[in-house]
């Protein structure tokens, strides 16, 4: 391919200057940009065939500045980057004309396919017109963990178009609510949207029936063989006046299609646009906000505080019924405080017992999240690599920051707490840059 000008606008100097050093090893040549008014008069001063655009920069949303291009006419292609991987993030960088979309900490490899992408000719055409802005629907998801990452970008993607959709995962993940956001936020928001069970249909006709804009067909590997059958045809001659077709499987679809239970022709019909719902037990970092919505939700008044203890036994447990489950139990719990504050003794006991200081967190989110911040690290150009132990030392500063945050920035109180020596502890946070305060 040949060399090819990139910009990158990215206000983390360490980050920028790592990009630019990859986007040079692929054989392009990089424009590094500090600022949104920086990136936009390079963009008047020269042509780009791509631009990298951070959301976080000092001086104006990366968004806007996106904005600013589309409303403009550009068609450039734009590979957005953030650090809070939100909904709302993704479902506008979709609206506001981005070509793709990433969060940090980045895995360079995807970065680096992300951007080939974008320089393919195929991608040279300019983007559809913005879609029509999101309803006044305040539906949504709650949550920002990494595991949810795939789940924003196919829910933004699906906002921005008309096509069918599989909505996947298990039992009380979310499936009906993030079919609710894509009809909320999509083409059709302003038409009805009707959920139907694969039980209650006997043909396509049931669904042009209803009435509605988008149709969310629930657990659609119990529809009968023959009318998986129609209902691949019926997808297979799209019509504009036909309802939007979202379904839903807690099974895994290729399973399903291996054991029978899907049409494969059905499947391939429904599975180009994938939302995957990931179960609670790999998102535990959401729970205090799943929880405060939830307790919001009970009156107008307060919510009731949930004590840490309640809080470290709800991350702890693996939620088998998910965030449905999680509800349920809130409402109990809510009930048994009588408007106080929630304790231990207001959750079922089999919740408390994974409050056992053995039981430790959730593994799979805190796992998800270093594997991702270490696969990062270690694509860094060798030069700029940290080694073991400047790995362990970062680990180290964030766990130390949270706790001093916990004990009021007195190390005396928190080596107490933790049983360690004061001198160790003070040695540590002036290897970690942290400042001590003990009044």
């Amino acid at each position: 391919m040949t060399a090819q000008p990139i910009l990158l606008i990215e206000d983390e100097h360490a980050l920028g200057t790592a990009l630019a050093m990859l986007v040079r090893r692929m054989g392009h040549l990089p424009t590094l940009a500090a600022s949104g008014k920086a990136g936009l008069t390079e963009l008047e001063r020269q042509r780009f065939a791509a631009v990298v655009l951070d959301i976080g920069l000092p001086d104006m949303s990366g968004l806007k500045l996106l904005e600013r291009l589309r409303n403009a006419g550009s068609a450039i292609p734009v590979l957005v980057i953030t650090a809070h991987a939100t909904l709302e993030h993704a479902i506008h960088a979709q609206k506001s004309g981005a070509t793709a979309y990433l969060t940090k900490p980045l895995d360079l490899r995807d970065f680096e396919r992300s951007l080939d992408a974008l320089l393919a000719p195929v991608m040279s055409a300019s983007p559809s017109d913005p879609t029509p802005q999101p309803s006044a629907d305040p539906v949504t998801l709650i949550g920002a963990a990494p595991c949810l990452r795939e789940a924003f970008i196919g829910i933004a993607r699906a906002c921005a178009g008309d096509v069918p959709a599989l909505i996947t995962g298990p039992s009380g993940s979310g499936k009906s609510l993030a079919a609710k956001v894509i009809h909320a936020h999509g083409t059709r928001s302003g038409e009805p949207l009707v959920f139907l069970t694969a039980s209650g249909i006997a043909s396509p006709a049931d669904l042009e029936n209803t009435g509605a804009g988008t149709v969310v067909l629930e657990e659609i590997t119990e529809l009968p063989p023959a009318v998986q059958a129609q209902l691949a045809a019926w997808l297979g001659s799209p019509d504009p006046a036909r309802p939007r077709l979202l379904a839903t499987t807690a099974a895994d679809p290729l399973e399903a299609v291996t054991d029978g239970r899907l049409r494969e022709d059905l499947y391939y019909a429904l599975a180009t646009l994938t939302v995957p719902m990931p179960p609670l037990r790999e998102r535990s970092g959401d729970i205090p906000a799943l929880t405060a919505f939830f307790t919001g939700l009970r009156s107008d008044r307060a919510a009731p505080p949930l004590t840490p203890p309640v809080l470290a036994a709800l991350q702890a447990y693996q939620w088998p019924g998910n965030v449905r489950e999680l509800r349920h139990v809130l409402d109990y719990a809510l009930t048994l405080c009588a408007g106080g504050p929630v304790f231990l003794s207001h959750l079922p006991d089999h919740i408390v017992a994974a409050a056992a200081p053995e039981s430790g967190p959730a593994p799979g989110e805190l796992e998800t999240v270093i594997g991702r911040w270490l696969d990062a690290a270690l694509e860094l150009p060798e030069s700029t690599r940290p080694d073991y132990e400047r790995l362990m030392d970062q680990l180290e500063a964030v766990v130390l920051r949270h706790l001093m945050d916990r004990h009021d920035h007195k190390p005396t109180h928190l080596a107490t707490s933790l049983g360690i020596h004061r001198a160790t502890l003070r040695q540590k946070l002036r290897r970690a840059g942290i400042q001590r305060d003990e009044g």
